[in-house]
C-alpha cells in the first residue's frame, strides 16, 4: 500500500497547488457528478490516484496523467482546448510526483453535507416569497433547486461545483432573455441551494405566450405535494407556493433545465430563435429599421472574413459576415459541403447570388450558415440554417462537425449548447485570406477592398464584439464565481460552465443511490423494495438498480404515458403526485 506523505514545507503545499491545477484544466471531463472520460476516475480524488499508472509517485515519467498534460510527451490533454496548462504548471505537477505525490496539507475527507431535504426546501421558498417579495409581484417568481446535488457525496459533487451550478444557469437565463438588463438570480437561502428568479424580467410571462409553461411541458420532474407526502408542514407549504406563484410546478431541477434548456427544442422557444433567418432579422433593429442583409452587402456595410477551415468546418471554406445593429453586431457564416465550384471563395467571393446583387456572377452558392447576434443585454444568442435560411437543429455532418464531442456530447455541431460552447469568449478572431488571395479585377475587385477589410480593422471588430460580450458575462457570473479569492479574476480564468454541465448531466449512469438521491429520500433498502415489488416499476427499467447496476438518464426520464419513471417511482414512495405535461 502507497503512502501519502504530508508536504514537510508547510510555504510549498504542492498537493493544494496540483489541486488546484487538475480543477482548472482536467476536472470538467475527469470527475464532475461521476463522469471519466479515459478511464482517469476522479482526478481530485488525489488519494486514489497513486497505486496505478495514472500517478506513479517519484516517477512523472511513468505517470500517466503528467504524459498526457505535457506537450513534451504526448500532451494531448486537456483535449478540449478551454485551458492550457503553463510550463510552471506543469513544473508544479512534476515536483508533486517527484515528491511523492503528497496530499494537500491537513487534507481530509470532508464529511457530506447536511442532508437539505423537501421540507427545508418548500419552507425556505414559501419564507422568501412572504418575506422578501411584495405580495403584488408573487405570481412573477420561480425557483431552481440544486436539493439532489447538494445531498450527493463531497467526493462526488464538491462545494466548488455547487458554485458552477449557480453560475451557468445565471449565464444561460441572461442568454436566454430579451430584455436589456443582466439579471441576477436571487438566493432563497445562504447557501444559494434554491435560486428564484423574476420571470418577467426576462421576457417569459407574457399574456400570449406563458415561457414557464412551455418549460414544464418537457419537465419530467413534476410532482405535487399538496397531499403527499403526509406531512402538514411540507403540504401547506407547498400549497401556499402554488397559490402565491400560480403555477402547478413553480420549482424546477437546475441541472435539468441547463441540460434541456441550452438544447433544441426548448433552446429555440426561450431564446425566441424563429422558424426562419427572415423572420429573426425582424427581430433585430438598426438605424434604419430591421436589419437587411442583401441591402448591407449592396450598400457595402458589412465586414468580411474568408478562410480556408474553421474549427467546426476543418475541411471546406468558410466566410463570417458582420452586421452593425443596434443591440450590438450580428454575425452569420457561409458554410459550404465542398471546396470547388460556387463553394471556391477565392473565385466567387461575392455571394451570396440574390437580386439585385450587381456581382452575381461572382457570387458563391452556400449551403448553410450559424448566426450569432448580441441580445439587448450584450449576451449572444445563436441560430443554425441551411442554405434557405430555415432553422434548424444541428449542423449537417458534411458541412460542420465536433470532432472529439467535446461541446455537445455528439459529433454534431447542436444550436445552442455547441455555439455556447466554442464561443466561449464572443466571436472567435479568423483572418481573412480573400483580399489578398483572388484573383478578380475591375469593379469585381473594388468590392472585395470595400467589404474585406483588412486585418488591423477587423481585429479592432472583434475586439469591440468580444468586450461587449464578456463585459455581459461578466455581470451574469460574477455574483457567482468572482467572489473572495476569485475577485481579481475574469471570466477568461474560468471553463465557460453552461456546456460541461450540460454533459455531465446526461453522461452518466445512475445507481440505486443517485436515484434515491434525486428522489430526495436517504433510505435506499426501502427504495430496493419498492422497485422489487412493483412491475410497473420494473417494466420501466428500474429493475437492474436492484441488482447493483446502473440505469440510463433517458430510462429515468422516460414518460409512457405521461409520466416519467421518477414520477411513477416517487408516486409509489408517497412522495408526491405526478404533474403530467401541459
Amino acid at each position: 500500500m502507497l503512502s501519502f506523505a504530508v508536504q514537510a514545507h508547510a510555504d510549498e503545499d504542492l498537493g493544494a497547488q496540483v489541486e488546484k491545477i487538475f480543477t482548472t484544466h482536467c476536472y470538467r471531463c475527469h470527475g464532475q457528478n461521476g463522469t471519466s472520460q479515459g478511464g482517469f476516475g476522479n482526478v481530485l480524488k488525489l488519494h486514489e490516484l497513486a497505486g496505478s499508472k495514472k500517478i506513479v509517485p517519484k516517477d512523472p515519467h511513468k505517470s500517466q496523467i503528467f504524459k498526457r498534460m505535457s506537450p513534451d510527451l504526448i500532451g494531448d490533454m486537456p483535449e478540449d482546448g478551454e485551458t492550457t496548462p503553463t510550463a510552471d504548471e506543469l513544473a508544479t505537477v512534476k515536483r508533486w510526483i517527484e515528491a511523492g505525490a503528497p496530499l494537500p496539507l491537513n487534507k481530509v475527507l470532508e464529511p457530506n453535507r447536511p442532508f437539505y431535504s423537501l421540507g427545508d426546501e418548500v419552507k425556505a421558498i414559501d419564507e422568501f416569497l412572504t418575506n422578501k417579495i411584495d405580495r403584488r409581484q408573487w405570481n412573477q417568481y420561480r425557483f431552481f433547486s440544486l436539493r439532489s446535488l447538494h445531498n450527493a457525496p463531497r467526493d462526488k459533487v464538491r462545494d466548488e461545483d455547487l458554485v458552477l451550478y449557480q453560475a451557468a444557469l445565471a449565464k444561460l437565463l441572461n442568454s436566454l432573455s430579451w430584455n436589456k438588463d443582466i439579471i441576477e438570480p436571487q438566493k432563497v437561502d445562504a447557501a444559494g441551494i434554491i435560486l428564484a428568479v423574476n420571470i418577467r424580467e426576462l421576457d417569459w410571462q407574457r399574456q400570449s405566450n406563458n415561457l414557464w409553461e412551455e418549460i414544464l411541458r418537457k419537465y419530467p420532474y413534476g410532482l405535487s405535494h399538496a397531499r403527499y407526502p403526509e406531512d402538514p408542514a411540507i403540504n401547506n407549504h407547498w400549497i401556499s407556493i402554488t397559490e402565491k406563484t400560480g403555477s402547478e410546478i413553480p420549482i424546477l431541477r437546475t441541472d435539468w433545465f441547463i441540460a434541456v434548456a441550452a438544447r433544441p427544442p426548448l433552446y429555440h422557444t426561450l431564446a425566441q430563435i424563429p422558424e426562419h433567418l427572415d423572420e429573426l432579422l425582424k427581430k433585430i433593429p438598426t438605424s434604419t429599421g430591421s436589419l437587411n442583409l442583401n441591402q448591407n452587402i449592396i450598400d457595402g456595410k458589412v465586414a468580411r472574413s474568408g478562410f480556408n477551415g474553421s474549427g467546426v468546418s476543418e475541411r471546406n471554406n468558410r466566410l463570417i459576415e458582420r452586421h452593425d445593429t443596434n443591440y450590438g453586431a450580428f454575425w452569420i457564416s457561409y458554410d459550404f459541403k465542398v471546396s470547388a465550384g460556387k463553394g471556391n471563395l477565392f473565385v466567387s467571393p461575392l455571394g451570396p447570388k440574390f437580386e439585385g446583387n450587381p456581382h452575381n456572377q461572382h457570387a458563391f452558392e452556400h449551403d448553410g450558415g450559424e448566426i450569432i447576434f448580441n441580445l439587448p443585454n450584450g449576451m449572444q444568442a445563436y441560430m443554425l440554417v441551411d442554405q434557405k435560411g430555415n432553422r434548424i437543429d444541428e449542423g449537417p455532418i458534411a458541412i460542420v462537425s465536433d470532432g472529439n464531442e467535446k461541446r455537445s456530447g455528439t459529433p454534431a455541431i447542436v444550436n445552442g449548447i455547441s455555439c455556447i460552447a466554442c464561443h466561449r469568449d464572443g466571436m472567435i478572431r479568423k483572418s481573412d485570406q480573400i483580399l489578398t488571395g483572388h484573383h478578380l479585377g475591375g469593379t469585381a475587385r473594388d468590392r472585395i477592398k470595400e467589404i474585406y477589410p483588412t486585418a488591423a480593422i477587423m481585429d479592432k471588430l472583434f475586439d469591440k464584439d468580444a468586450e461587449r460580450f464578456q463585459d455581459a458575462a461578466t455581470k451574469s457570473i460574477k455574483p457567482f464565481l468572482l467572489t473572495g479569492d476569485n475577485a481579481r479574476k475574469t471570466i477568461k480564468d474560468f471553463a465557460e460552465p453552461v456546456s460541461p454541465i450540460a454533459k455531465w448531466y446526461i453522461v452518466p449512469e445512475l445507481t440505486l443511490n443517485d436515484v434515491a438521491r434525486e428522489l430526495g429520500i436517504e433510505d435506499t433498502a426501502k427504495l430496493k423494495g419498492i422497485i422489487l415489488g412493483n412491475e410497473e416499476l420494473q417494466r420501466h427499467g428500474l429493475y437492474p438498480l436492484t441488482q447493483g447496476n446502473t440505469i440510463k438518464r433517458e430510462v429515468w426520464e422516460s414518460q409512457d404515458f405521461i409520466r416519467s419513471a421518477f414520477q411513477r417511482c416517487a408516486q409509489k414512495l408517497g412522495l408526491g403526485e405526478p404533474k403530467a405535461s401541459f
